[in-house]
């Protein structure tokens, strides 16, 4: 993390864009807009960030390490590539620590940074890099003020597991154009200019060298070729050739035989302590993210947690970072499905929410582990904890806020939200609601129109979309490092059809899910939550398998028992249902993707039961700025941050109407501001204009077929006499459908005026995604029972336009 942890100095607020004023983050932090001349960053006289040195040799490695120094002697941009677990990390540090600088200092003479980038967003990570840089404390600039910042840089940038999509690496490497980054992830770099290197598995003598090493000891003459028959069985994976070797030495010395790899991680763990047991099973519970030695002793109370995790990172059981400790995907599923449960999730949020408000946990310290939080609060919401979740949440937003991660702060910001709702504190929604607006302002996106930008509507979706991102990302996040190979399918993250067993009934299509491939049953106790929608979505619209009518089985009293052996009941939308966890089973029936019926009990007498309509639910508008911003400051007041899980105080909340934007504040001054595409100044507003209502109309429509679902259900039960009327929804449906069209107009009006080619793809992509949701609303209209409806690649497709329509214009 960055070298300023955001410790307060009295320097001021936050100052974004235009707009001035002061607002409160949480119950200590000021934010105060900018006015004036920003604040001018001091680039630091020497930057070095690098990793501690490896307890043990790289082994195995040198031509490896020589082919990557080359590299990065010869290229601006370097990828090592490969598997999990078979030693991308490792090589890195190892790179990093000897190639601190070039000799001569030609190449990057202002120096190195390492950062550990998994989970983080290009933005969180740019941030990172100008704290490391630059003597500025506690500012966040604008993003294009952070560009002109960056841009001044020589660094050799280190990023390791760097989880971004090529548009978003880009996007990160055009800030920084004058330094050279070398990074690591799973899958191979498709961006031109970037020298991709793939890390292969160790060879047979290197695995020898290895599992001797581990041993202690040197192998004996028939030991060596098993080792690399071994070796070769598992591709010459690192952390599996460390297994092997435990496997030997608490196997009386004998290696294993091929024949035994299938189960040899359920063996070792079938050996190991009860308190190594307890180890793996909490860091197993977080979906890939990691605990500081700090956590594991308060957690599992006590004194040797770092040398427990120690011993298990050198046997292939954990991993290991800069910060803490992290389960692989496969122990982690593996040592779930032995013990059936998970580690208590109240405990979990309790013990973080001590560590968070504890004097000396710093606003970095927090941001280190910002996954874990958001784990815990998810975890604490699905397992009816969801107050202590969103206490854990509200305790955590000031520090997260100092740290200027505020993409990690959104996250945050939009579980804690979900929990909060969940819960039922309805002071605690108005306290993430305030934070999510505080944050936009000081996103530089608070100069939107008022409708846009400062309704609490438009603060819910925006908020449903933080929690549904960190919701995919930790649903998926166990496998997003990698299952290693083994002869059990390793389905943590494994993409599927699931069926949501919470408010309203309905499908969610291509959702990533960590729970096991095997049936539910099989480990009923680490089921992870499930997220509507793409990572990041713009619009989440929740289809419904078809529906079709089910024919009268004759006049006279229909059995309830037989409808609902056949099918589900109807569905019904719910948007605060589709809002919170998918982990939350209610007695609603559960619709399977492929179900072709529903049930329902008929009153005597009525000729037959009839179907509800699809679901139909928008999560969110896509948030355009309208304003170039110059950046922000946050500082700490010294006062005291009360819990709100003792609840022993009561937080004032502003009122959400106060945030008013001064008409003069939404033009940004020429002299300071870069030069942009000039159609941006027409677009942002008018597209900001545009989805605004579309996504009101689209709402509308939504609650209207609740109502419709819901007076359905009344006359199949019989409590009702006539069947609902659909025609009010078909035209709320053709509204929605004339929205996207103005949207389009504004688009295609746009792409003819555009001079910037980067702006005319972003308004390009904007329109297929439309262009695409109109043609599944019109498929909808049509048909509503029966369509099919999953957006989710659109919705993709259309925030990652709008993200980059913003940077490219400097929004």
């Amino acid at each position: 993390m960055s070298q300023n942890n955001g410790a307060p100095d009295g320097s001021g607020g936050i100052r974004t864009g235009d707009v001035s004023g002061t607002v409160v983050i949480g119950n200590n932090n000021t934010v105060s807009i900018l006015e004036g001349t920003p604040p001018d960053p001091v680039k630091r006289p020497s930057i070095s960030q690098l990793p501690r040195s490896a307890a043990e040799p790289l082994i195995g490695r040198d031509r490896d390490v020589q082919v990557l120094q080359e590299a990065t002697e010869a290229h601006q941009l370097v990828q090592v590539w490969g598997a999990s677990g078979v030693g991308k990390s490792a090589l890195l540090r190892h790179l990093a620590c000897t190639m601190a600088r070039v000799p001569d200092g030609a190449a990057n003479p202002d120096g190195a940074a390492y950062i550990e980038a998994g989970g983080r967003t290009a933005d969180d990570i740019a941030q990172a890099i100008f704290d490391i840089s630059f003597d500025a404390p506690n500012y966040k600039p604008s993003w294009e003020v952070l560009k002109e910042h960056l841009k001044t840089l020589r660094l050799r940038i280190y990023l390791d597991d760097a989880g971004l999509d090529d548009k978003e690496l880009r996007r990160l490497f055009d800030m920084a154009e004058r330094s050279t980054f070398v990074f690591t992830s799973q899958q191979r770099c498709a961006l031109d200019g970037v020298h991709a290197i793939q890390l292969k598995g160790l060879g047979a003598s290197a695995a020898v060298e290895l599992v001797a090493a581990l041993l202690s000891r040197e192998l004996r003459p028939d030991e060596v070729p098993i080792v690399g028959a071994l070796c070769a069985q598992v591709d010459g994976n690192p952390l599996r050739l460390r297994r092997i070797a435990l496997s030997a030495a608490t196997g009386r010395g004998r290696l294993p035989g091929i024949a035994e790899l299938p189960e040899l991680l359920p063996a070792l763990l079938n050996k190991l302590g009860p308190q190594e047991r307890d180890l793996l099973c909490l860091l197993g519970s977080l979906s890939g993210a990691e605990l500081a030695p700090r956590h594991l002793n308060d957690l599992l109370e006590r004194t040797d947690a770092a040398a427990l995790a120690d011993g298990l990172v050198r046997h292939g059981l954990l991993l290991a970072s800069e910060t803490g400790y992290s389960c692989p995907p496969d122990v982690a599923e593996c040592v779930l499905d032995m013990r059936r449960t998970e580690f208590p999730a109240d405990r979990l949020c309790r013990t973080l929410t001590a560590w968070v408000e504890a004097r000396d946990t710093t606003a970095d310290d927090v941001a280190v582990h910002f996954q874990a939080l958001d784990v815990a609060v998810l975890r604490a919401e699905r397992s009816g904890h969801a107050q202590l979740g969103s206490a854990l949440a509200r305790a955590a937003s000031p520090k997260l806020a100092l740290s200027r991660q505020f993409d990690a702060w959104g996250s945050l910001l939009g579980v804690g939200w979900a929990a909060a709702r969940s819960a039922g504190v309805r002071e605690d929604e108005e306290f993430f609601l305030h934070e999510a607006r505080t944050r936009r302002k000081a996103l530089g996106r608070g100069a939107m129109t008022a409708a846009l930008a400062l309704e609490a509507g438009v603060l819910f979706r925006e908020l449903t979309v933080l929690h549904a991102q960190s919701a995919a990302q930790h649903a998926a996040g166990a496998a997003s490092t990698g299952a290693l190979p083994h002869s059990a399918a390793a389905a943590h993250g494994a993409v599927h059809s699931v069926t949501s067993t919470h408010g309203a009934v309905h499908t969610t299509a291509a959702v990533p899910h960590s729970a096991a491939a095997t049936s539910a049953a099989s480990a009923p106790g680490h089921t992870a939550a499930t997220a509507h929608g793409a990572t990041r979505p713009v619009v989440d619209l929740s289809s419904q398998a078809a529906q079709p009518h089910v024919a009268a089985q004759g006049a006279g009293t229909h059995s309830a028992a037989a409808h609902s052996a056949a099918a589900p009941t109807p569905p019904r939308i719910d948007l605060s249902g589709a809002h919170s966890s998918a982990a939350h089973p209610t007695p609603a029936a559960t619709t399977s993707a492929t179900s072709t019926g529903h049930s329902a009990t008929a009153a005597a007498g009525a000729a037959g039961v009839k179907g509800g309509m699809s679901a139909l639910a928008v999560a969110c508008t896509i948030g355009i700025a309208a304003v170039l911003g110059v950046g922000a400051i946050v500082y700490a007041n010294e006062q005291p941050n009360p819990s709100p899980a003792a609840g022993a105080s009561s937080v004032s909340t502003p009122d959400l109407s106060d945030d008013t934007v001064p008409a003069d504040d939404t033009v940004p001054d020429e002299a300071t501001s870069p030069s942009v595409d000039p159609v941006c100044a027409t677009v942002i507003p008018e597209l900001s204009s545009d989805l605004q209502q579309y996504s009101t109309d689209a709402a509308i429509a939504s609650d209207s077929i609740d109502s419709y679902n819901s007076a359905m259900d009344s006359y199949n039960s019989g409590a009702s006499s006539t069947p609902p009327d659909d025609s009010t929804i078909r035209s709320q449906v053709g509204t929605v459908i004339s929205d996207l069209q103005s949207v389009e107009s504004t688009l295609q009006g746009a792409i003819s005026q555009a001079e910037d080619s980067s702006v005319e793809s972003d308004l390009d992509d904007m329109l297929t995604a439309t262009q695409e949701l109109e043609s599944m609303y019109r498929s909808y209209e049509s048909d509503p029972e029966n369509s099919q409806v999953d957006p989710s690649g659109q919705a993709a497709a259309m925030n990652s336009a709008s993200d980059s329509l913003q940077s490219d214009c400097g929004a």
